[in-house]
């Protein structure tokens, strides 16, 4: 037992690179760990945003989040057989609604029909009918579908929830599809 402890007390003395080493990556991987949280709280930030301008009819605001031009794209690709879009499977009131609009403007249906007070008023389809109230409160599912695409559900899945994809364009997340 003696030469153990003359060992232990002989290694206490020594300097030890370990710690150092193991502190330092512990710092890294608590790093790494914090960028992660914050790249996954991320886009339920932008839905925040959206939903407060959205809440406080801030259409200018709320136009900054949404890139109109992806999400009128995005329903023509969806019409388009041959192309393929982010858009899911479409209601039938969603439908009809491209019918009317299709028939009465004819080819600039989709970008006369869909501005930011049609992307308002489809996220408080589903709200307790006040606008003060959002839609943040009416959110069934909310994650990511790629790592620079997110999805969100508005409304119960058993009734005709609305889908709306946020998509990361350089530093900011913006809603580029919507749908229902």
């Amino acid at each position: 037992m003696k030469p153990f402890r003359d060992r232990d007390q002989l290694l206490v003395g020594l300097p030890s690179r370990r710690p150092h080493k193991a502190r330092t990556l512990g710092l890294v991987l608590l790093a790494l760990g914090a960028v992660l949280l914050l790249f996954l709280a991320w886009p339920y930030a932008a839905l925040w945003q959206i939903d407060r301008a959205v809440r406080s009819g801030d259409f200018a605001a709320l136009a900054g989040l949404v890139d109109l031009d992806s999400v009128r794209s995005e329903i023509k690709q969806k019409l388009n057989k041959d192309e393929s879009s982010n858009i899911g499977e479409l209601s039938d009131s969603f439908i009809r609604w491209l019918e009317e609009g299709i028939s009465a403007l004819g080819n600039q249906a989709v970008e006369r029909l869909v501005t930011v007070s049609w992307v308002r008023a489809r996220l408080l389809d589903h709200g307790a009918g006040n606008a003060d109230d959002g839609f943040l409160g009416q959110v069934s599912y909310a994650f990511f579908d790629a790592p620079d695409g997110f999805v969100a559900r508005i409304g119960p899945p058993s009734d005709t929830p609305v889908q709306l994809h946020l998509s990361l364009r350089g530093l900011h997340w913006r809603v580029s599809a919507l749908y229902y």
